[in-house]
């Protein structure tokens, strides 16, 4: 029984931690828009329709906090923060922007998985 995978908006300014995410989210089964900074994360997000966003904190031009205030606000999406930061105040801080979820970098894949689960409730994933 498989179910459908999830519409992914991966952000990551570093290029090559995005495309290994990229590349491993797409095996997982999931359909995965890549972009490296805020303004690319905008535009692919009004051109698509997205189940959750995947993104840094750390951006270069803006952050991740930014990101998700506006995509919640325009498209009542869900998020994961990423981040190399995991003090209770930058968790606090990225839960208020509106992230499900916060995993602190390096991250491995089975632990991406777990946070997709739990933030789509397991409905899709």
């Amino acid at each position: 029984r498989t179910r459908p995978g999830l519409r992914l908006l991966v952000v990551e300014d570093h290029e090559s931690t995005l495309q290994v995410l990229s590349r491993l989210l797409t095996r997982a089964g999931h359909s995965v828009v890549a972009a490296s900074n805020l303004s690319e994360a905008l535009v692919a997000a009004g051109k698509g329709e997205f189940d959750l966003v995947i993104s840094d904190l750390g951006l270069p031009d803006g952050t991740g906090n930014e990101l998700m205030e506006i995509l919640r606000a325009r498209h009542t999406l869900r998020g994961i923060a990423l981040s190399g930061y995991g003090m209770e105040e930058d968790i606090a801080r990225s839960r208020q922007a509106g992230f499900s979820t916060h995993l602190t970098k390096p991250i491995d894949f089975p632990q991406l998985q777990r946070a997709l689960r739990e933030v789509t409730d397991g409905d899709l994933v």
